[in-house]
Parts: structure tokens; C-alpha cells; sequence
């Protein structure tokens, strides 16, 4: 089978994931899906099917009075693997507009609702040049409108990545003036100068690639039959979990489940999660924005005034 699938053209393989997971989620897909999503002809689509037929037989067989191809009772996945992550992602960027109907191979979407975000703004533009920066290792100078600051200020900036905290999107980056690695929210960025190759380096910034495990527990606080669904939720074993990511993630998934918050000051119910390994978590962030700070000044780089 894997030596198979490793002969296949990178396109065909393409169209016979789509049909499995048009098979695996909505149980049916005829030679019309494959047309309109691909653009390629009956005959091609036809060929796919048959193909698709020969590699997993009794996943696929065709319903004369439905006239389209239904997965077979003992349907088993044999090129994707579908996942509930995969499925509820593609729905939620239809729903936002994130992909066009024509773009997901989802067919038959479910009624859907979310609670609304409030949209952020991002240029374009400030965001193609951050993108180049990070791939060519540069730095430039931008206006920059920071909680900190009264009013807008001149920062030269090295971005290394981009990161979400689950509201909006950032650029992690060696800040010149405060000699550290920041993130900046992108939609605060403006008026960006000409890029030009920096001296500072994203493997200084350990905060970044530095690996933590924040091991949760549902809040003793809750009664039983709560904590039991909480755990269900998140698939506890031995009632915990433990979520890896990097240092400077975990600050905002500590604010997402409102770990930074004193539970004596907020109802039991607004936090379901406690954070079991504070005193480590403590520690590794200590460790590594104190290692960032040693390589950056066994660099020699100094703070360049706004």
C-alpha cells in the first residue's frame, strides 16, 4: 500500500484524500464533487473512483436508486487520517470566510454557529513585509502604538515568527530598544521603514523554543459531577492533563483559561481548570528569559533610543 501511494502523482492523491473524506464524513460523493472541486472531467473522475475502488476495497460502492457512491458498511480510512480537529476547523474557516464553499471538501455542511470575534485589522501590506523580514532576517524601524506608551513610538524591530494567542495575530521579534524579544501586535504596526539584515538572532530567543508542559486538573472547587465532565471534555487520564508549549504560549493560554486570576474573585465556573505545576512553570519561565538575556548581551547588541 505505502509503495503504492508513493508512485501516485501529488494531484491524484490529492483528489483520492477528497474522496475518502467526502466518504468518511458525509457517506456519500459522486463523479460531480470531483468535477466541480477540481475542475477535471467525468472521464477523470470516473478513473479516480475506479483507482480510489482498487486501493480500499468495500469502502466504496455505488447506489443505483441514490445515483451516487456510498461508503460501504465496514468503511475503514486507508490514505487520510480524519480527525474531529480537521472537520471542526474546516467548518469554523467556512463560517468565518476563511474558505469559500468551493474551497473545503466539506459538502454538506451542518447548521453552524459561533460566537462572533470582533474583526481585527491587519494591513496587508505591514504583514507581507513583516513575512519577508522573518524570511530573510531583517530588521526595520516601525511606529508602534503600545499599551506602555502614551503615544506612538519609533521601534526597530527583527521579527523571527508569528504567533496567535486565540484573539490576535502577533509578530515575535528582537526589540532594539528594550534589548528583548517582544511580541507586537501586528495591527498596531504602521509606517514600517526599509528592511535591512539584522544582527539579532532567533535561536537567542529561548523563550520561544523552550518547551513547557502545563499540567491542568479540574477545580477541586466544583462539585463532582462537573469535575467528571471537565475532565471528559479534555480527555484527562488519571484526572490531569499536561499541554505542551512554549514559554511565551503558555502566558496567554494561562489567560485564556484564567489562570492568572485570583479564584477567590471569580465564580468556580469561570475557571474549570487549575494549573497543578505552577512553582515548574515559574521556573522554566525565569530560566529562559533569563538565558535569552546572557546570549543577547554575549552578543554585544545595546539599545538603540526610540
Amino acid at each position: 500500500m505505502n509503495d503504492e501511494r508513493t508512485a501516485l502523482r501529488w494531484n491524484v492523491e490529492r483528489r483520492l484524500n477528497f474522496i475518502e473524506l467526502r466518504l468518511y464524513w458525509e457517506g456519500r460523493i459522486n463523479r460531480a464533487d470531483l468535477v466541480d472541486f477540481f475542475g477535471i472531467s467525468v472521464p477523470q473522475a470516473s478513473q479516480d473512483l475506479a483507482r480510489y475502488d482498487e486501493l480500499a476495497p468495500g469502502n466504496l460502492s455505488y447506489d443505483k436508486n441514490a445515483k451516487t457512491y456510498v461508503a460501504g458498511p465496514d468503511f475503514a480510512p486507508v490514505i487520510s487520517a480524519p480527525s474531529a480537529d480537521g472537520y471542526l476547523a474546516q467548518l469554523r474557516s467556512l463560517a468565518t470566510g476563511g474558505l469559500a464553499a468551493g474551497e473545503s471538501w466539506i459538502g454538506r455542511p451542518p447548521s453552524f454557529v459561533g460566537a462572533p470575534r470582533l474583526r481585527r485589522v491587519y494591513d496587508r501590506e505591514v504583514l507581507r513585509r513583516l513575512v519577508h523580514c522573518i524570511q530573510d532576517r531583517l530588521e526595520l524601524d516601525a511606529l508602534y502604538l503600545s499599551f506602555t506608551d502614551d503615544t506612538p513610538s519609533i521601534r526597530r524591530i527583527a521579527p523571527h515568527a508569528l504567533g496567535f494567542d486565540g484573539q490576535r495575530w502577533h509578530v515575535r521579534a528582537f526589540c532594539f530598544r528594550t534589548v528583548s524579544f517582544r511580541e507586537f501586535v501586528i495591527g498596531r504596526l504602521e509606517q514600517l521603514g526599509e528592511p535591512q539584515p539584522t544582527a539579532a538572532r532567533p535561536e537567542w530567543d529561548l523563550e520561544w523554543s523552550v518547551q513547557v508542559n502545563l499540567c491542568l486538573t479540574a477545580n477541586p472547587r466544583l462539585p463532582k459531577n462537573m469535575r467528571a465532565a471537565v475532565e471528559h471534555d479534555h480527555g484527562m487520564q488519571d484526572g490531569k492533563v499536561e499541554v505542551p508549549l512554549s514559554v511565551c504560549s503558555s502566558y496567554y493560554l494561562e489567560s485564556q483559561l484564567n489562570l492568572d486570576l485570583d479564584p477567590e474573585h471569580i465564580p468556580v465556573r469561570r475557571q474549570q481548570l487549575v494549573l497543578l505545576n505552577r512553582e515548574e512553570l515559574t521556573e522554566a519561565r525565569t530560566a529562559a528569559k533569563a538565558g535569552t538575556a546572557a546570549l543577547v548581551a554575549a552578543a554585544g547588541l545595546t539599545a538603540i533610543a526610540s
